[in-house]
């Protein structure tokens, strides 16, 4: 009986989480083409000479630069998957490395404990996720946060990109987000053949609908190429890509990025 159990939670899982399962139930009508509206790449937090003296959990890098990368969707859908294909490979890059906090910061966001935002620089620590800035909060982006700040940094006096609510887990297929957790010289994280995803779809922590999807501190200059999942108020999943669309797949543009 546990075994039937552990594979129907294993099957439902890999409905959402991989890739090729889209447009698995429901109809796809002309207003959920639409679905995706945007991606937005918002500049967090901007190097400030002061870094230099947090050395606790790795050295800021001079110049470095907090990126938030959110996928913004029409209300009432929901994002189910971020993923890498063959035919569609995922791909996070800079010219130089990733910024990692490796004393208390975390590969994924919704294991950054909001107590350590205030140490060092956990705050500024890179990550993946599925909404989820802490255990305990949503990101938002910086101009939609009206609940004003728990990090102390001069930055972030009026707002700080997060809002207190209960968050989700997220699900990592195929990947390891721990490459986002220790040093790690490489300049590329990437796959064809896995995802970060959330069980159900997640909506964005505001109105406007726009879901946080990774946190990347980089000296460097940024690019990536991104595939989404997204889940229609009726049911069905749509598939957008960054190159090279095939049947049933949306291509979007916004989904690639180069930061020049």
């Amino acid at each position: 009986m546990k075994q039937a159990k552990y594979i129907i939670i294993f099957f439902l899982l890999s409905r959402i989480i991989n890739p090729t399962f889209a447009q698995i139930t429901g109809k796809i009508t002309e207003a959920d083409k639409q679905a995706l509206e945007g991606v937005i790449v918002e500049k967090y937090y901007v190097y400030n000479s002061k870094d230099k003296f947090d050395t606790t959990g790795g050295v800021f890098p001079k110049g470095a630069i907090t990126y938030r990368i959110y996928i913004d969707m029409k209300p009432g859908y929901t994002l189910q998957a971020v993923f890498g294909t063959r035919a569609h490979k995922l791909r996070l890059a800079t010219t130089t490395s990733f910024f990692n906090n490796v004393k208390e910061g975390n590969g994924t966001g919704d294991k950054i404990y909001s107590k350590n935002l205030n140490h060092n620089t956990v705050a500024f620590d890179s990550w993946l996720t599925m909404g989820a800035c802490t255990e305990s909060h949503n990101g938002v982006p910086l101009t939609e946060d009206t609940d004003g700040s728990i990090i102390t940094n001069n930055s972030f006096k009026k707002a700080d990109g997060l809002k207190a609510e209960k968050t989700k887990p997220v699900t990592y297929f195929g990947i390891d987000p721990s490459f986002f957790h220790y040093l790690n010289p490489s300049s590329e994280f990437s796959t064809d053949n896995g995802s970060w995803a959330i069980f159900g779809g997640m909506k964005g922590a505001t109105e406007s609908n726009k879901v946080l999807i990774a946190q990347l501190t980089t000296e460097g200059k940024l690019s990536f190429e991104l595939n989404v999942q997204i889940g229609t108020p009726t049911g069905a999943s749509l598939q957008y890509v960054a190159k090279n669309a095939g049947e049933k797949e949306f291509l979007f543009e916004g989904l690639n990025y180069e930061n020049k």
